[in-house]
């Protein structure tokens, strides 16, 4: 996915909780200085509403994303089902996505 953003001051940031999802239109997607993370990768989805939402991604939905061929203008569904634990002990938050070409 290149990086392509649009032109708008509405932007809402998607902080879920488990079990929540999220579906919208790929706008386009980007990276911005985080903290806590450093850089951090985000996607635009615009719902039906017309609704522009920033969602933070993750190794799993960049791969996801990738695995998909995901590009502006596709439909993605995106669920949170909360923090997991690996082996180490460390938590991820685990998430599934689906694209859906519209085109």
């Amino acid at each position: 996915m290149t990086e392509n953003l649009p032109t708008t001051n509405k932007v809402t940031y998607w902080q879920p909780s488990a079990g929540e999802t999220i579906a919208g239109v790929i706008q386009g997607c980007g990276t911005f200085k985080n903290a806590l993370y450093d850089e951090q990768k985000t996607m635009l989805l615009q719902d039906d509403n017309g609704s522009v939402v920033s969602v933070d991604l993750n190794r799993y939905l960049i791969h996801s994303l990738k695995q998909n061929n995901a590009a502006p203008g596709d439909l993605v569904t995106v669920t949170f089902h909360g923090k997991e634990q690996k082996n180490n002990g460390r938590s991820f938050n685990r998430y599934t996505l689906r694209v859906d070409k519209l085109a």
